[in-house]
């Protein structure tokens, strides 16, 4: 799945397949998760699967802008997933990671942060 969730946007349903699929957010390379996390639930069983945290943020251009990964979820099941959101105003999005240009910016509001699963 490669279409731009957004944080506020909990409650979403989306279609998965087998396998385990990176999360990275959208627009920017400065990113704080604090105690951000989410959480997928499948719509036909008792299946919850959380958001394993990584230690390396890789940067990288994922739908034409910047893009970091933030952790992945491992799909044991083919069908339908809710997805859940957990404090979506602890993740900060910033720009750039440069200290001297991050210092000039302000972190991007939670209705701009989007997330990508795939």
């Amino acid at each position: 799945m490669r279409t731009p969730l957004n944080i506020s946007d909990s409650g979403r349903e989306i279609e998965l397949q087998p396998g385990i699929y990176s999360v990275r957010v959208l627009g920017g390379w400065k990113i704080k998760t604090n105690e951000f996390s989410l959480e997928l639930r499948h719509t036909k069983s008792d299946l919850k699967i959380e958001l394993k945290k990584t230690v390396w943020q890789i940067q990288s251009f994922e739908l034409k802008t910047r893009a970091k990964k933030i952790g992945s979820v491992d799909i044991p099941k083919w069908g339908n997933y809710t997805i859940h959101f957990k404090n979506p105003e602890d993740l900060k999005v910033k720009r750039d990671n440069i200290p001297f240009l991050s210092i000039f910016q302000k972190y991007q509001s939670i209705e701009k942060i989007q997330i990508v699963i795939g």
